[in-house]
């Protein structure tokens, strides 16, 4: 897009959060830091998630979703339009509900370029994983588990794919997913770390956004927690519970991600 004519607009799409200190710390930092990265263009969110749209409205959040979004951008009259997904996968979310309306409204512009889920190729893998890591204050002989999202009805490979990778190239981490209905799941974590010998573990999310994944699902004090879960299979537990949003390092992920898309020829 460098050197041509016309408004131009970077839409930035996340599932959405609810929790406000959750949202300014990981998306409002992932848009500020694409503003900062990118003066010249106009810097905008949009959000998938109809719950996440309606609660925050009901606060007096109004957040468009991804068709809303565009349609206003084209009242604005901006021309040409790069779409950065804040999805860490290419699942039914990212395709459902980004790359089918976005594609739908690609007539509405001279020009609009819908960008990819961090994850979404295999070359890109071991390097996003280092960053995560590396970011992690990771102690003695404690043993990495990193949490994501998963799927409700259509099993994402993405996280058993990061898995095989860091197995073969002797990354210490294990990856586990927190819907109940998609796996690797905690069963299948619980067996790796004691085929280990595993006996301090360091739980981290793999998710852009905190909110009650992190702090009820993943480290709450409730039974059904996997921290609590841990504890009670004997190992010693610690949280970190800033989602990958709230890390400078991710979030020059995504601007590394909007450079590439407008240097590429499509």
């Amino acid at each position: 897009m460098r050197g041509l004519n016309g408004k131009k607009a970077i839409l930035f799409v996340s599932f959405g959060v609810a929790s406000a200190s959750a949202r300014h710390a990981s998306l409002d930092a992932c848009a500020e830091a694409i503003r900062h990265a990118f003066p010249d263009y106009l810097v905008c969110q949009a959000y998938t998630s109809q719950f996440m749209r309606k609660r925050l409205r009901a606060e007096g959040v109004l957040v468009p979703s991804v068709e809303e979004a565009l349609e206003d951008l084209r009242q604005r009259g901006v021309e040409r339009v790069v779409l950065q997904p804040s999805h860490l996968t290419p699942g039914e979310e990212y395709t459902q509900k980004v790359w089918l309306p976005a594609s739908a409204c690609q007539p509405l512009f001279a020009e609009l370029r819908i960008g990819s889920p961090l994850f979404a190729e295999e070359k890109r893998d071991e390097e996003l994983l280092r960053i995560i890591l590396q970011s992690l204050d990771c102690r003695g002989t404690e043993q990495v588990v990193l949490l994501g999202h998963g799927s409700p009805h259509q099993h994402n490979p993405i996280y058993e794919r990061l898995q095989r990778m860091a197995d073969d190239r002797n990354i210490p981490v294990h990856i586990g997913v927190l819907e109940p209905s998609d796996w690797p799941g905690f069963r299948e974590v619980l067996n790796r770390l004691q085929q280990r010998g595993a006996e301090a573990v360091l739980l981290a999310p793999l998710l852009l956004a905190g909110g009650v994944h992190v702090y009820r699902d993943m480290a709450g004090n409730e039974p059904a927690s996997w921290k609590s879960r841990l504890l009670a299979a004997g190992f010693s537990v610690r949280t970190d519970l800033h989602a990958l949003g709230e890390r400078a390092a991710i979030r020059e992920q995504f601007v590394r991600s909007i450079r590439a898309l407008l240097a590429s020829d499509k």
